[in-house]
């Protein structure tokens, strides 16, 4: 019996071994592979890698983290007070753990279990470095493990001075200013070498939490998280206690990114690009941009862009608008104008907002196809008489009855019968004509009467619309335009994307000369004759509203230049005065003047 027993207490104890072993087993197998995740992580993002994207027009750059403006330091040159006061407030054992400071993890943890709330970090510099560069700032002990394995491969990796500089470049310290450089010269006007220890630890008070110490909306706090700063200084032997709280005196100059709506959009374009070309979802591609150090050589026009964003910015308070300016002969965007602000990161209305373009769409989608199916001229007659297509009954403006016009007519004061019934000589032409220009929101909704005159389902956005009038600048030939000229990589690594000129012929060169005329008939006569200019050798253009004037559209050439503009309201609402006096004509004007 007790041998029996011995060999079943053997047998347990054997199969006990052998499942701990296993246990064991799994979990070394399961760090390895934590450990092997993070170090793919710390790879493939590299925090020396990570440079500013540069953005130039003309002679003129500017640098860009993210989209944001950042004067980052190297290791070689952080200040000494700046590097004494983060170690003193955030990580005072920081050059002797290894990226992990257990004595701080379990104080974390035994708060957090106490207050049954995760607010306490209890994170290293190097563990913050993780979360800011790799992970989001979700409070859950998932991303505290992964931010604790990143911080060790991390300091695999860097020197700590090469660590601290990476976190104070990308502390956030309030008011879209990133980094302890730009926040020197953003709020005291000065290097962050040159700072007094009252200054370093007032800047040092802010990126604790941003909103809640932000020296602009709340000093009061500021100066006091400042007062505690000075005293653990103080008590770390990091300065004299003699050193007392001096009163700052704070001189905002703004971070400024010149002609924010352009470079945003340019950049954003340069990505999608980079993504096609990579083969990169669009994350990655912006990635791999900052860490090969590119150069995006843009096509804008200071002067241009300065005078459409001017105009836009003088619109009534309840009107907003959006621009496009456009070479003919580079397809180079020139200008491009989405928002009021002088802020990056805003709504852009040029290429993110889709509103109906209305009567601009009849020479692309009418009277271009049905020139070229019909070898009509201008002086041809139209049926202007009341018509319906589908239940499709429209009324020209006025609620005018005509009879019979010249196609000249039907074009310079944009009649709506005569355009109906000659899209329905030429609706399949049309319907052909207008897939290359690559609206985006085009439906299957779309391939009907109604679209004659421009009510699209969701609409065209003013930087696609501009973009297709380039075809009458062309001899009928569209080729998409780019606000990009080139990216190019650093260091020798060459030029990942140049802008070509890619011709698609949308209609014949007869057609085309026949519709330039009608675009200035437009102008001298027609809807769009207060914006007329007697200077260049060529004006054409053509106006468009919509129902109600919720919507007013101008698209003009001069000479091998086109301009589009759209004004309205984000919520639709009827302009009816300033549609009725060509407000969007007149503002036009002003730019191209």
């Amino acid at each position: 019996m007790r041998i029996t027993t011995g060999y079943l207490l053997l047998i347990g104890l054997t199969i006990g071994l052998l499942l701990t072993l296993f246990s064991v087993r799994d979990q070394l197998e399961t760090s390895r592979k934590l450990f092997h995740w993070a170090d793919v992580q710390t790879t493939r993002q590299p925090l020396t890698s990570y440079k500013p994207i540069t953005v130039t027009y003309g002679k003129e750059k500017v640098k860009l983290y993210d989209g944001l403006r950042r004067d980052d330091l190297t290791a070689n040159a952080l200040p000494k007070k700046v590097e004494q006061t983060f170690i003193a407030i955030e990580d005072q054992r920081f050059y002797q753990h290894g990226g992990y400071d257990i004595t701080g993890i379990l104080r974390a943890f035994t708060e957090n279990q106490s207050t049954d709330q995760k607010g306490q970090g209890g994170s290293t510099i190097t563990q913050q470095l993780a979360r800011m560069t790799y992970l989001s700032n979700e409070k859950t002990y998932t991303r505290k493990i992964k931010e604790l394995l990143i911080a060790i491969s991390l300091e695999q990796k860097y020197s700590k001075k090469e660590l601290l500089t990476a976190y104070v470049n990308q502390a956030y310290f309030a008011n879209n200013i990133y980094g302890i450089e730009l926040a020197s010269s953003a709020y005291l006007g000065k290097k962050a070498n040159d700072l007094t220890w009252a200054e370093v630890s007032y800047l040092a008070a802010i990126p604790n939490n941003p909103t809640l110490y932000d020296p602009l909306r709340s000093p009061q706090n500021t100066e006091k998280r400042q007062q505690r700063i000075l005293k653990i200084l103080a008590n770390t032997d990091t300065i004299p206690k003699s050193i007392k709280t001096k009163e700052i005196a704070l001189s905002f100059n703004k971070p400024v990114i010149p002609f924010p709506d352009y470079i945003d959009a340019s950049v954003k374009e340069a990505i999608r690009q980079t993504a096609a070309i990579k083969k990169l979802d669009y994350e990655a591609a912006q990635q791999y941009l900052h860490q090969h150090g590119a150069t995006i050589a843009t096509y804008l026009d200071s002067t241009e862009q300065t005078r459409a964003k001017q105009s836009i910015v003088a619109l009534p308070k309840e009107i907003e608008g959006a621009y496009v300016g456009i070479d003919g002969r580079t397809h180079g965007v020139t200008a491009l104008v989405g928002h009021k602000t002088d802020l990056p990161g805003q709504f852009n209305r040029a290429t993110q907002s889709f509103r109906q373009p209305g009567s601009t769409l009849k020479p692309l989608l009418v009277y271009g196809p049905y020139l070229e199916k019909t070898k009509a001229t201008l002086s041809s007659p139209l049926d202007g008489r009341p018509v319906c297509f589908d239940g499709y009954c429209p009324e020209n403006s006025g609620n005018r009855i005509l009879g019979e016009v010249t196609l000249a007519d039907a074009i310079a004061y944009s009649y709506n019968t005569p355009a109906l019934r000659a899209f329905s000589v030429s609706f399949a032409e049309g319907l052909k004509a207008i897939r290359p220009f690559k609206f985006s929101q085009w439906s299957k909704q779309d391939n009907a009467y109604t679209s004659a005159l421009g009510g699209l389902k969701y609409g065209v956005s003013p930087y696609e619309l501009t973009n297709a009038y380039t075809t009458f600048v062309n001899d009928g030939l569209y080729s998409p335009a780019s606000m990009v000229r080139t990216i190019t990589l650093s260091k020798g690594e060459g030029t990942l994307y140049r802008h070509t000129v890619q011709n698609n012929r949308i209609w014949s060169s007869r057609t085309n000369q026949v519709l330039r005329k009608g675009l200035t008939n437009v102008m001298t006569y027609g809807t769009g004759r207060l914006g007329y200019d007697a200077r260049p050798t060529y004006i054409g253009g053509k106006t468009g509203t919509t129902n109600d004037n919720k919507d007013m559209w101008f698209v003009g050439i001069k000479d091998q230049h086109i301009g589009g503009i759209w004004l309205g309201a984000d919520i639709p609402r009827p302009f009816p005065a300033e549609a009725n006096s060509t407000l969007q004509v007149r503002t036009w004007a002003n730019i191209l003047r």
